[in-house]
């Protein structure tokens, strides 16, 4: 695969990063996608282009989980892809990550929107994970996992999909991200 991230497919977001899990390289799609967003301005290229993957991800876990599966990518030479959710608080967007070794160990993701339905009742989360070494001081009622989007509420041991609580999220809800131990032990599938 060539080192650029453009894709052909419409819908596709391809995120490029070095042997050292820089990135190097965004799809058009990645300025299109953050100006729908409105976030074209914090997420131009320039402002993402020679940053650590890890800056975007402020959960320890979800970053340990995704270096990992970057890893197995580059020591296994294979294409891996696996399903995940990336909600919108009124859909549930359900995604597939690709991860295709390039040379010098760079690694292509490619994020793909594989479908979207409607929530019943809105979805309205708020992200207090604690920056690096920073205490969290804020108050959270649930964990989430970045992957499935499942939350565990505080003091419990069950995940829950969001659309099952109901109206429970309409106001905004705060939580912290982690992976889920369903995710944490899914196997990504190989594509030839």
């Amino acid at each position: 695969m060539a080192l650029d991230a453009d894709s052909s497919d419409t819908g596709q977001m391809t995120v490029v990063v070095d042997r050292h899990n820089v990135i190097i390289s965004l799809s058009t799609h990645w300025t299109e996608a953050a100006e729908q967003a409105g976030a074209a301005d914090s997420l131009a290229p320039e402002k993402i282009i020679g940053r650590p993957l890890s800056s975007f991800i402020r959960s320890d876990s979800t970053r340990m989980y995704i270096e990992s599966c970057l890893q197995v990518c580059r020591l296994k030479q294979s294409v891996m892809f696996r399903e995940y959710r990336c909600d919108s608080p009124s859909h549930k967007r359900f995604m597939e990550l690709q991860l295709t070794p390039c040379p010098d160990g760079a690694v292509a993701m490619t994020h793909s929107l594989l479908r979207e339905e409607a929530f019943e009742y809105s979805v309205n989360i708020e992200d207090s994970t604690p920056d690096e070494g920073k205490p969290s001081g804020v108050d959270y009622k649930y964990i989430r996992c970045s992957m499935c989007n499942s939350l565990k509420p505080l003091g419990s041991n069950s995940w829950t999909d969001p659309a099952e609580l109901g109206d429970k999220l309409v106001k905004p809800t705060k939580v912290i991200y982690s992976v889920c131990p369903k995710c944490l032990n899914k196997l990504w599938q190989k594509r030839n």
